[in-house]
């Protein structure tokens, strides 16, 4: 663990898989690629921007997931809602966030975020 008293965050991107999947089945290679690249992007983008402003320590960077430990003092709220609007900016889909004191925690908030109507943050506990 990077910090003492650090919080893991986890981000999924939402219904990618779905438009990647429809994208395949109407046999437009070219739009799942840009798509795929988009994401990409937007995954990587958030990845920079998560260890230049919060100095967080990245877990992993894998397909349109992200998950990363961080000091709780960083305004992670703020900093996941603006990473949240980059990825709706660059893909025109949400992403959603959870956060937790371990990945237990992280992973509850992120499927709750999830089943909340999606691109959401949630925290465990109100821990902000």
């Amino acid at each position: 663990m990077l910090y003492n008293k650090s919080l893991v965050c986890l981000g999924d991107g939402d219904n990618i898989g779905d438009a990647i999947e429809l994208y395949l089945l109407s046999g437009n290679l070219d739009a799942a690629k840009n798509f795929s690249y988009q994401v990409e992007n937007a995954i990587t983008k958030i990845a920079e921007l998560v260890e230049a402003q919060m100095e967080a320590s990245l877990v992993y960077v894998a397909g349109d997931d992200i998950c990363f430990e961080v000091s709780p003092e960083k305004n992670i709220r703020q900093n996941l809602n603006n990473y949240s609007n980059l990825f709706l900016q660059i893909t025109g889909k949400t992403i959603s966030f959870g956060v937790g004191t371990n990945s237990l925690e992280a992973l509850v908030c992120l499927r709750k975020a999830k089943v909340s109507g999606k691109g959401c943050v949630v925290i465990f506990g109100g821990i902000d």
